[in-house]
């Protein structure tokens, strides 16, 4: 197998509606509906398709408590 420029890649999956992204969504119980936060995240990543290894390359993560219910459980 021969390498694959990025973009050419990228155009086949998008030609193809091939989803490259993931995604989910939590919905709490009733009564755990009392400290309520919203988050997001989202990773850079390498995949070696011969060997399987999987490299970070960067991750962010965005976290938002709103009203903190406890300041020292906000800082851990």
């Amino acid at each position: 197998m021969g390498s694959v420029k990025w973009s050419t890649l990228i155009l086949q999956a998008q030609s193809q509606s091939v989803n490259l992204s993931a995604s989910s969504c939590y919905v709490p119980h009733f009564s755990s509906m009392r400290y309520l936060n919203y988050g997001a995240a989202v990773s850079e990543v390498e995949v070696n398709l011969l060997t399987r290894e999987t490299t970070i390359l960067q991750s962010d993560i965005l976290y938002d408590c709103g009203q903190s219910l406890n300041p020292a459980v906000d800082l851990g």
